[in-house]
């Protein structure tokens, strides 16, 4: 039976942006030999990621990742340069401004020809101006809108081209799964909590990966991989089997090695 990976967001992202670049993947994305999952948490933070809105632990390494990343003409502006866009004077209706259209331009969209209509028609020439100049401030959030939709579906292609199962909340953390022979449950989960030092902003996510369970772990994340020495003896995913992307092949040897598995020759 295939040895179980799991894929953090900052790996995921690390691979994406290899794989955009035709550059060398990581060993972790094109070794056969194993079965690659991910949670479904780690997606939804890819997504913040491609809008520019990052963590809150410096560990986590990808602040700056959209700016640098998503540089082509096709790509979404992050949400910093939205702001920086609608230059009103006044920095908190920027950022206001910005975050409000992320989400409402979708049904605004529908309506902007028209709009654009009724000011060449109904407006007195000298307050066309300014109204136009609002609408193409809204065509250019449509446009970066369908981007952010695109790379989001890039992304995906990238999941299923690598056969990278994602884990579902709704399986994760379903109470009705059987107990009866669980290493690992969603009412265990305030024992969880109690019993480790995963940071807040992980447990789901490390939580997703005992649910397996996953025989190795691979994140870019310092103090996640420090964290996981919590994990002590009572979990089915233990220290040794957390490592970051440069150390997953001789990370998979040990956990091979600890498990009695044999490579074919």
């Amino acid at each position: 039976m295939p040895l179980k990976i799991f894929l953090d967001t900052n790996v995921l992202l690390k691979g994406f942006g290899a794989s955009r670049g035709q550059q060398a993947l990581p060993a972790y994305l094109t070794d056969s030999s194993v079965e690659r999952y991910t949670f479904e948490k780690c997606i939804f933070e890819v997504y913040r990621l491609f809008r520019g809105v990052v963590g809150k632990k410096p560990s986590e390494g990808r602040g700056r990742w959209a700016e640098q990343n998503l540089k082509a003409e096709t790509d979404p502006a992050p949400i910093g340069k939205l702001i920086s866009q609608k230059r009103s004077g006044d920095p908190d209706v920027d950022r206001a401004y910005a975050r409000y259209w992320i989400n409402q331009i979708l049904e605004a969209g529908y309506g902007i020809d028209e709009r654009e209509r009724l000011i060449e028609e109904f407006l007195r020439p000298e307050d066309r101006d300014v109204a136009l100049t609002e609408i193409t401030k809204l065509q250019q959030l449509v446009v970066d809108r369908e981007k952010f939709d695109h790379v989001c579906n890039d992304f995906g292609d990238f999941l299923e081209k690598h056969a990278i199962t994602k884990l579902p909340y709704a399986s994760v953390f379903d109470i009705t799964q059987s107990i009866e022979f669980a290493l690992i449950h969603p009412t265990m989960l305030d024992n969880f909590v109690r019993d480790t030092l995963v940071p807040n902003e992980d447990f789901e996510i490390v939580f997703a990966a005992l649910s397996l369970p996953a025989d190795v772990f691979i994140t870019d994340d310092a103090d996640l991989i420090t964290s996981s020495w919590s994990l002590g003896l009572n979990f089915p995913l233990s220290r040794d089997s957390f490592c970051k992307g440069d150390d997953y092949l001789a990370t998979l040897q040990k956990v091979k090695i600890r498990k009695g598995i044999v490579d074919d020759l």
